[in-house]
């Protein structure tokens, strides 16, 4: 989720590091809506939100596994924008977001969280990724076989790869891919600004023709082994509700196309901007994801809700309060990463936050890495020297800043 971007552009003026600076060029770098935060002390309180913000390393760590922080944010946690006289939630309890989202496992806790992820898990085990290794290449191979001057990177291959891929995953039909690209914004603004009533109508609209799409295919033959047909057993063996069968999978729709997309291209971006993409290449695709990742993360915050008072960095975190954890900007921190704002492909990485850390770890972490690193093999095997055909465009979409754009020229160092 991302009430960090939300924060961010109500927060202080926008100062600081530009990691994504090359010489003789302007550009802002595109972090600085969240990097600018580290600046502070690593845990701050947030007058205008009145929520808690979380940047050191060590203190996001100890966060990301405390037990009395809750994941369950939408159900209990709200800034002063959620009200419950002014939340567009269907209770009228003042809970965020809709009922079907607080159901997905990654905004609950154990022993809910773990049995909904149980479920699915096999569907990202070593396995599993390695059968799916040859989908990926085939696909990305199909992508970018046209002949084309421009390449947009998230048009052209992000957004069609990262849907098919997880309809693939999931047993969904092929023509239903083209439709998570529609459906995701909506979504992710639910989480944001939910007390907004457009965005409430326009995200119980996507979440509804997500669960009419799942039932359709339900309705069929489902390949077996897939993630439907997992929820489906689940679901006929009576451990799970038909409810919950709607929530887990509209989970890894959504996650599983808008974070993977949005991270491809958020990689290449890095690379071309930093001027590093003949490094990217000489690193060689598994060890360049990982500092990629480190960079520039898709998911720049999660949320958690204490249900305790608990004390971190000299300070106290009460009962009820929401506390934001800034994972892109722990990712930035000097006290664990050299030169942390320098891009440094095949920099030798311990441990970062991208994809959380404890229990709530990123089930789909491996299949993230994977569409990136096929796709970093497959456009430094075509080109050796990648360049911006046109600056990025990006949109936003009530407090979101959406990659729609990433148009880029590919040649050889001989010219050929």
């Amino acid at each position: 989720m991302s009430d960090a971007r939300q924060t961010a552009h109500d927060a202080a003026p926008r100062t600081g590091r530009c990691p994504y600076h090359v010489p003789g060029r302007a550009q802002a770098d595109p972090c600085m809506d969240y990097l600018h935060l580290s600046d502070d002390e690593p845990v701050r309180w947030d007058e205008d939100l009145g929520v808690w913000l979380v940047t050191g390393f060590r203190e996001v760590t100890e966060l990301l596994r405390h037990p009395s922080l809750s994941a369950a944010w939408p159900e209990h946690g709200r800034t002063r924008l959620h009200t419950p006289a002014e939340s567009g939630s269907e209770s009228g309890d003042g809970s965020r977001t809709s009922e079907l989202v607080r159901k997905w496992f990654m905004f609950n806790d154990d022993p809910a969280h773990a049995g909904a992820r149980k479920i699915v898990a096999p569907l990202f085990s070593a396995e599993r990724l390695a059968a799916a290794r040859p989908v990926v290449e085939k696909l990305v191979d199909e992508l970018l076989a046209p002949e084309r001057d421009v390449l947009d990177v998230m048009e052209d291959l992000a957004v069609p790869l990262s849907s098919r891929v997880i309809c693939h995953i999931l047993g969904l039909p092929d023509d239903v891919a083209p439709r998570l690209a529609v459906w995701a914004p909506d979504i992710a603004a639910l989480l944001v600004a939910d007390y907004l009533p457009e965005v409430v109508t326009r995200g119980y609209r996507a979440l509804h023709e997500v669960t009419a799409a799942v039932d359709d295919a339900l309705r069929g033959e489902v390949p077996e082994g897939s993630g439907l047909w997992l929820l489906g057993e689940a679901h006929r063996r009576g451990e799970i509700g038909l409810q919950d069968v709607w929530a887990t999978a509209s989970l890894l729709i959504y996650a599983g196309f808008e974070t993977t997309s949005t991270f491809i291209g958020k990689a290449v971006r890095a690379a071309l901007h930093a001027g590093a993409w003949e490094d990217v290449v000489k690193a060689g695709p598994d060890a360049a994801v990982e500092e990629l990742l480190r960079f520039d993360t898709s998911v720049q915050q999660v949320a958690r809700f204490a249900t305790a008072p608990v004390d971190v960095a000299g300070h106290r975190i009460a009962a009820g309060d929401l506390v934001l954890i800034m994972l892109g900007a722990a990712n930035r921190s000097p006290a664990v990463f050299d030169d942390p704002d320098h891009l440094t492909p095949g920099r030798e990485i311990r441990r970062h936050l991208t994809f959380g850390f404890g229990a709530h770890y990123c089930l789909g972490a491996g299949l993230a890495r994977l569409e990136t690193e096929v796709v970093l093999r497959r456009l430094g095997a075509r080109w050796d020297v990648v360049e911006e055909a046109a600056a990025p465009v990006t949109r936003s979409h009530y407090g979101l800043t959406v990659l729609e754009h990433l148009k880029v020229r590919g040649g050889t160092r001989n010219g050929a």
